[in-house]
């Protein structure tokens, strides 16, 4: 696990906002009649607020926050939180690194206001909800901080809830790339798939009887 990390980064009082260049760790997950969701593939994910720095933070949010306020970090053990800038976790200050268990509150900074999940004991993915106004420069609903598997489907115990979708789908990680599964009929850019699956590209559009959605590389 990567451990370099800044720990003091000056936040800027307006925000100046700054596309990040492509990375094969930071996927745009467009679900239709759903919403929009930005999914990490990392095993360490850092946060903070718009900067004119070449070197954001992977989740830029449009907030009066450090350049790189927080960094998330997976292990087999579990998530991680660690601070370079003031956080509390379950309303508790947090100084350098905290665990983080399912359904914990965050607040970064004054008023950045996020909630962390671990939808489904069947996966190591992990979830934050904005509770705040906050969001990046391209709006999105939740960010996914995805280990092996994401589950698009209508049940709670999914990382993306669908509620109009009658079954799950399964987006999961396969060599370098992705691959879609489902119970039912489901088609890649058009092309119906045997035995319910198929490898997913940055682009391709997944699609079924009741569901869709797209996996965009983010620029």
């Amino acid at each position: 696990m990567k451990t370099g990390f800044s720990r003091s980064d000056s936040a800027l009082n307006g925000p100046m906002p700054v596309e990040r260049s492509a990375s094969k760790d930071c996927y745009y997950l467009w679900v239709d009649g759903v919403g929009a969701f930005q999914l990490f593939t990392s095993e360490e994910v850092t946060l903070g607020g718009p900067t004119r720095d070449k070197d954001p933070a992977d989740l830029v949010l449009l907030a009066n926050l450090s350049r790189r306020h927080a960094t998330f970090l997976r292990s087999e053990e579990g998530y991680v939180l660690e601070a370079h800038a003031a956080c509390k976790v379950a309303d508790r200050l947090v100084e350098g690194r905290t665990h983080l268990n399912s359904n914990y509150r965050l607040e970064l900074g004054s008023g950045v206001r996020l909630r962390f999940r671990i939808p489904s004991v069947l996966s190591a993915t992990g979830v934050l909800d904005f509770l705040s106004d906050h969001r990046p420069t391209r709006s999105i609903d939740g960010v996914i901080l995805m280990d092996e598997t994401c589950l698009l489907g209508p049940t709670a115990d999914n990382h993306v809830v669908c509620p109009e979708w009658a079954q799950t789908v399964l987006l999961f990680r396969k060599g370098d790339g992705f691959w879609a599964k489902s119970q039912s009929q489901i088609l890649i850019d058009n092309k119906l798939m045997p035995e319910g699956g198929g490898p997913v590209k940055p682009g391709s559009y997944v699609s079924g009887n009741d569901f869709g959605f797209r996996l965009e590389a983010c620029k």
